[in-house]
């Protein structure tokens, strides 16, 4: 191994290499020799994506192919271990970042902060991402919203308290590794303590669980050094035509976990909100048994009675389990207010949409590109010229 870098991005992929060759490139294309690029891909398919990493000539590129059936996590897992850099930062194989990331980590490692956490402004969605509401306006669309460039101390427990008040339903507030940055120390801290960085089925939720418990504060920053994308082929737009939820055994997200334990509290089904709860469920077990008592399961229940009535059944089996548990945060009281707080949230949500009927909800709209790359230089010549993080 050569000379340690400032910075590793890390992309686990998995039979995708028409997104993946793309989003890489859009990374190397950046004019530093201070980071590297961390592939570890388990296709088993075609894989173009192999055989072009083996014809590139750059050594920031160390790309691993991994020839046997993994799980998410698991490809995570893997993927995150080669990393080397001082910091890490996690994406996926759809995304891209901006060259202000090189940035970022030199004022984070300058300014002694562990976590930097960006507000999400910038985004891409390729050519073939539709949604229920607007079909294909969003098609190889890049969006960026308004950028105060403010950078703010957050208090990491009390990130822990509000997730956890809100069943842990996404990592909104907490420290994220998927699209932050991360010191390699806090993580290599997290793997002394447990043997492992993810847990459950959703790998971004774990981390941000994890670093939630093994840090103080994080910072976020509102500017975008990363640019989320989102593919046709993703979960994100498997969720943006209701399509991301199904039976848990035959689901293909959930296929290549095996062995995999379901807690009883949890309703058994595939979907965005039961995987976050499983992760979250799976995360605390492991490293803060104690706090299993404070995850929202009244919240949680509520919310998958309002979106998921089709899976009416395992949702009331997780209800008549919960009433005979003690010491859980369950009541069918608590369940039906939290159904008429997720009512006003939706209607405020429909009443923004009613505000800003286009699809770009308020925010910039350019493109059409093709694929991330050109949506990554477009947003360099938008936001590269005035760095927010000085040396």
């Amino acid at each position: 191994m050569g000379e340690r870098r400032l910075l590793s991005i890390v992309i686990p992929t998995h039979n995708r290499s028409k997104y993946a060759i793309e989003c890489v490139k859009s990374i190397l294309e950046t004019n530093s020799n201070e980071f590297e690029v961390v592939v570890h891909d388990t296709s088993d398919d075609s894989c173009e994506l192999k055989a072009w990493a083996v014809s590139v000539s750059d050594d920031r590129l160390r790309y691993v192919h991994w020839g046997e059936s993994l799980s998410m996590t698991q490809n995570h897992e893997k993927a995150i271990a080669l990393a080397s850099g001082e910091f890490v930062c996690l994406i996926g194989d759809d995304d891209s970042v901006s060259s202000q990331i090189i940035l970022a980590a030199k004022f984070a490692d300058r300014m002694g902060i562990d976590i930097l956490t960006p507000e999400i402004k910038a985004m891409y969605s390729w050519p073939d991402f539709k949604t229920r509401f607007y079909g294909r306006a969003h098609a190889g669309k890049l969006y960026l919203g308004k950028i105060s460039r403010k950078i703010v101390k957050k208090n990491s427990a009390q990130a822990l308290k509000i997730s956890l008040d809100n069943a842990c339903q996404g990592t909104e507030g907490l420290p994220k590794l998927y699209h932050g940055l991360v010191r390699k120390t806090l993580l290599d801290e997290l793997r002394k303590s447990t043997g492992l960085v993810f847990y459950g089925t959703s790998p971004d939720i774990s981390a941000s669980l994890g670093l939630a418990l093994v840090s103080t504060h994080f910072y976020v920053v509102d500017f975008p050094f990363t640019i989320p994308g989102a593919s046709g082929g993703s979960n994100t737009g498997r969720s943006a035509v209701n399509r991301h939820k199904g039976d848990i055994k035959n689901d293909p997200h959930m296929r290549p976990f095996k062995n995999l334990t379901w807690p009883k509290e949890l309703p058994f089904f595939f979907s965005v909100e039961t995987v976050w709860a499983h992760a979250a469920w799976e995360t605390l077990s492991f490293r803060a048994p104690e706090l299993l008592v404070d995850f929202n399961l009244s919240r949680l229940i509520a919310v998958c009675k309002a979106r998921h009535s089709d899976f009416r059944a395992p949702i009331e089996q997780a209800e008549t389990y919960l009433f005979g548990v003690e010491g859980r945060r369950y009541s069918s009281e608590a369940v039906r207010l939290a159904r008429l707080g997720f009512f006003f949230e939706r209607l405020v949500g429909k009443i923004k949409r009613m505000l800003h009927p286009l699809p770009n909800n308020g925010m910039k709209a350019y493109g059409p590109y093709e694929n991330v790359r050109y949506a990554r230089l477009k947003a360099e010549q938008l936001l590269g010229n005035d760095p927010v993080f000085k040396e």
